[in-house]
């Protein structure tokens, strides 16, 4: 955690062991709340103020044993993040609530919203597609990318629609600079299929059977506000190669 008291550090970011959080606390003057150190944060700022709290911490997984725990880390969470004062509070969604299936997921990220456009102040969510960035986990793009020869499970049809890291946070830092609040869509103008990727990178891959489709969502709301958002997913990968 850097820094010591909400005077030093006026910005709260949760999830920041891994992935967004950790991408984003480590680029900013901020309390970064991990699940070890939550407690301690809770306990340590319950009477002060924060400028903005910005929520990418969530349990995702899959395969649910203990769904106390899914509540613990999902709702209950966010229950006690938009309790403390703060004057911004931006929370990281996912597309994937527009699916027609429904999920553990896709619930638990629809009941957080509600509790954010409820009880936070100022709030701006993002629903964002797949994200990009360093310390990706092993999954399809990072494969046809590293690997010598390339075997993945989902089909060569398979869409998805990738986002950067930097480019949330850059909207984020925009967001409270002017004020923006509400639901925004965070994707890129344009899906990409896994056969494009693989040809891009001239790999031969093994694809799978399984054809994953991710959404197809107008960013045009997003375009006037960021204007990096006209790229492409392709585009944003080529670009997250040369950061």
């Amino acid at each position: 955690m850097t820094g010591t008291t909400p005077s030093e550090n006026k910005i709260l970011v949760t999830g920041a062991a891994s992935g967004l959080g950790k991408y984003i606390a480590s680029h900013i003057d901020c309390v970064a709340m991990t699940r070890d150190n939550a407690e301690e944060i809770f306990n340590r700022y319950k009477h002060s103020r924060f400028d903005l709290i910005i929520h990418c911490a969530f349990n995702s997984s899959k395969k649910v044993n203990n769904y106390y725990k899914i509540l613990e880390d999902n709702i209950f969470l966010t229950k006690r993040l938009v309790s403390l004062s703060h004057t911004k509070f931006v929370f990281l969604s996912s597309i994937d609530v527009y699916r027609e299936e429904d999920s553990i997921y896709k619930t638990t990220k629809l009941m957080a919203e509600s509790i954010v456009g409820k009880e936070a102040s100022n709030a701006l969510i993002l629903r964002a597609s797949a994200i990009v960035g360093p310390a990706m986990r092993k999954n399809s793009l990072v494969k046809i990318i590293e690997d010598k020869n390339p075997k993945i499970s989902l089909s060569k049809n398979s869409t998805f629609n990738y986002v950067l890291q930097s480019d949330i946070l850059s909207m984020i830092q925009i967001s409270a600079k002017n004020n923006y609040s509400g639901i925004l869509d965070f994707v890129a103008s344009e899906n990409v299929r896994l056969e494009d990727i693989a040809n891009y990178f001239n790999k031969q891959v093994d694809f799978g059977e399984y054809t994953y489709e991710t959404p197809s969502i107008s960013n045009r709301t997003l375009q006037a506000k960021f204007p990096p958002a006209w790229y492409t997913s392709l585009g944003n990968i080529q670009r997250f190669l040369k950061e």
